[in-house]
């Protein structure tokens, strides 16, 4: 089930704040295209605002990994699932 409370702006709200995130990949939306475009939101602002985000549980062989981490520029780092 998809949790609301991990939409984007809220999340990026929270790091504005101050709040360095961990977050679990797949509960960022509940189909893949929608989950990479939330996680790039999240990145960029991470960038923006000079804060840390862990994506966890994500798959190495998921499609546009390697953007994400450019995005981030520095700030988003992963915790891996084969």
């Amino acid at each position: 089930m998809h949790n609301n409370s991990l939409q984007a702006p809220y999340l990026n709200s929270l790091m504005t704040a101050g709040a360095n995130l961990e977050l679990s990949y797949n509960e960022l939306a509940p189909h893949a295209s929608d989950r990479m475009a939330a996680a790039l939101a999240i990145a960029k602002h991470a960038k923006e605002v000079q804060r840390q985000v862990k994506f966890i549980a994500i798959s190495a062989s998921t499609s546009g990994i390697k953007g994400l981490a450019e995005a981030g520029g520095g700030f988003v780092t992963f915790s891996l699932v084969n």
